[in-house]
Parts: C-alpha cells; sequence; structure tokens
C-alpha cells in the first residue's frame, strides 16, 4: 500500500472510531438527562473530544440525537429483522393460528431481550414519551418498526385468525408498549416481582407478556 494510501486509511478508521466513541457518549447523556437538559459542551466532556469535532460531524445537538436514535434503530432491526422476515416467508402465518402464536411468542421476546440489553435505549424512549415525543418528530431519521407489524395484523384479521374486534393499527403499538411499560415497571414493583438479572424471573416475565397479548388478539375460539 503506498504511504498516501495508507495515510487516508487511517484517517478513515480514525474517523469512524471517534464518531463511535461521540455516538456512546451522547448516547449515555441523552438517557440520563433527556435531550431537553443535554448539552453539547456535557457530550464532549464525556467523549474526550471538542465541541467543533461534534459538529464538525453531526451538525448540531439534533443532527447527533439523529444518529443516536439511528444508530439503535439499526441495533434493534438486526436483533428483530431476520426473525419477522423469516416468519413473513412463511405462507403458514396468516393461515395456521400456531404459527401465529408462535411469532407473537418470538417477537415479544426477542424485543423484550433488545430493551433489556440496551437500558440507554429504553431511557430515551422514556423520555420521549414524557416529552410527547416532541424532539423524537422533528428528527429526519424515521424509524419504521410498526409498518410491517401492522400490515400483517390487517391480513391476519382478513383471514380470521386475528379477532373482528380489534383494531390491527393497535397491534404494532400493543406489542411495543407491554414489553417496554414492564421492564420500566420492574425497578417500581421489585419488591413483588422480584429482579429482571434473575434468568427465571426473565423468562417468566416474557411468558406472561407473550401471553397477555396472544390472548388479547388471537381469535378466541382459535386459542
Amino acid at each position: 500500500m503506498e504511504p498516501t494510501e495508507r495515510k487516508k486509511s487511517s484517517r478513515t478508521y480514525d474517523a469512524a472510531r471517534t464518531k463511535v466513541i461521540i455516538l456512546d457518549a451522547a448516547e449515555e447523556i441523552f438517557a440520563e438527562l433527556g435531550y431537553s437538559a443535554a448539552r453539547i459542551d456535557g457530550i464532549a466532556k464525556a467523549s474526550g473530544y471538542n465541541k467543533s469535532m461534534i459538529y464538525q460531524y453531526f451538525g448540531d445537538k439534533l443532527g447527533l440525537y439523529t444518529e443516536v436514535v439511528k444508530r439503535a434503530d439499526q441495533i434493534g432491526d438486526q436483533a428483530t429483522g431476520s426473525t419477522i422476515t423469516d416468519f413473513l416467508k412463511n405462507d403458514n402465518l396468516i393461515k395456521d393460528p400456531v404459527v401465529f402464536r408462535r411469532f407473537l411468542g418470538t417477537i415479544t421476546r426477542e424485543i423484550y431481550e433488545f430493551l433489556l440489553e440496551h437500558p440507554r435505549y429504553l431511557k430515551i424512549l422514556s423520555w420521549e414519551a414524557a416529552e410527547d415525543w416532541k424532539t423524537w418528530n422533528q428528527i429526519t431519521y424515521r424509524p419504521d418498526d410498526i409498518t410491517q407489524l401492522y400490515e400483517l395484523a390487517k391480513t391476519a384479521k382478513k383471514s380470521g385468525i386475528i379477532r373482528q374486534d380489534f383494531d390491527p393499527a393497535m397491534f404494532p403499538i400493543l406489542i411495543m408498549n407491554m414489553t417496554t411499560a414492564t421492564i420500566q415497571a420492574f425497578s417500581r414493583y421489585g419488591n413483588m416481582l422480584g429482579k429482571l438479572d434473575s434468568p427465571q424471573i426473565r423468562e417468566q416475565t416474557i411468558e406472561q407478556i407473550a401471553k397477555f397479548i396472544i390472548h388479547g388478539v388471537i381469535e378466541p375460539s382459535l386459542l
């Protein structure tokens, strides 16, 4: 490799590494303080880089926040996307209630485990909910974690698997909110529910959420 090529490769690597470090620091600050209270000064100090570097790579605070959300969403897609895709390829998904129940149990588990493994993202979602999703609706990147599930629910309702009095638009909301709200509630009710760091309690919780969702959306005669 020519010296100029090595130098260019080194700069590219350093830039990528720098962005990761800044995003890690930003994710931590946004998770702890929320978007409104977070400051670029604090993120710069936490990352070890100056503000000019942050502005150079991300433009402004909203641009930085957008990249934090985008990265988390892409990681989430990697965790759950293959499962959704594999099930959608199964022709029996909207024909066989057993397959549909298995899909609900699997997607619930993967979303739940993803949120447990990424507590900062869960905190960011909590801040957004507390602030009525004000900043979320300003960012240029739009996480699309509901369209596939919504379309699936509409088709499953037409085929008679989903109960006829259930609105398919509520399907992705129910799955996301049940998993998110349950994790958030554990700290409050830990004396009664136990701790999520227990594999047994984690497994029981996932099963309970899945059962609630399954019995809430599937046609009762098929249960």
